[in-house]
C-alpha cells in the first residue's frame, strides 16, 4: 500500500504548472455561500432551490522564490480570469475550475511565501 504523498498535487493556471509551493504543500478549496437556499412558499411549504450566487476559493502558499509567483502576481494585477486545474497524482482524480480569477496574495513581507487565493464560479462544470 502506497503512502500519500502530499508533494503529488499539481496546480495547472493558463496552462501552465505551478512551481515553487510552500514547504507544507497544503492547499484549500471552499466554497462560498450555501449550495441550497431555504425557500418558503405561499401556501407554507418549505423547499430548497439551487443557489447559483455560490463560488469556489482555492488557496495554495507559495515560495517567495518561486519562479510561479511573479506570474501569479502579474495576473492579479491584470485581473486574469482563465481556468485553475488541480490534479491529485496520487489518486488520479482531477478538479478544473472555470471563470477563475485570483482574488488576493497575501503574506507578510519579512515571510517565506506567500498565499495565493483563486476565486472560482464552476467546478467540473457546475
Amino acid at each position: 500500500m502506497a503512502t500519500y504523498d502530499a508533494k503529488n498535487i499539481q496546480f495547472v493556471w493558463r496552462g501552465m504548472t505551478l512551481t515553487g509551493t510552500g514547504d507544507d504543500h497544503a492547499y484549500n478549496i471552499t466554497q462560498q455561500n450555501d449550495s441550497f437556499t431555504p425557500y418558503k412558499g405561499v401556501q407554507a411549504e418549505g423547499l430548497n432551490i439551487v443557489n447559483n450566487q455560490r463560488q469556489w476559493q482555492i488557496t495554495r502558499s507559495f515560495k517567495v522564490d518561486s519562479v510561479s509567483l511573479p506570474i501569479l502576481i502579474q495576473d492579479n494585477l491584470n485581473n486574469v480570469e482563465d481556468t485553475l486545474v488541480i490534479r491529485d497524482l496520487n489518486t488520479g482524480v482531477s478538479d478544473t475550475f472555470t471563470d477563475c480569477v485570483i482574488l488576493n496574495i497575501s503574506g507578510e513581507q519579512d515571510s517565506g511565501t506567500r498565499t495565493v487565493t483563486w476565486n472560482a464560479l464552476f467546478r467540473n462544470g457546475k
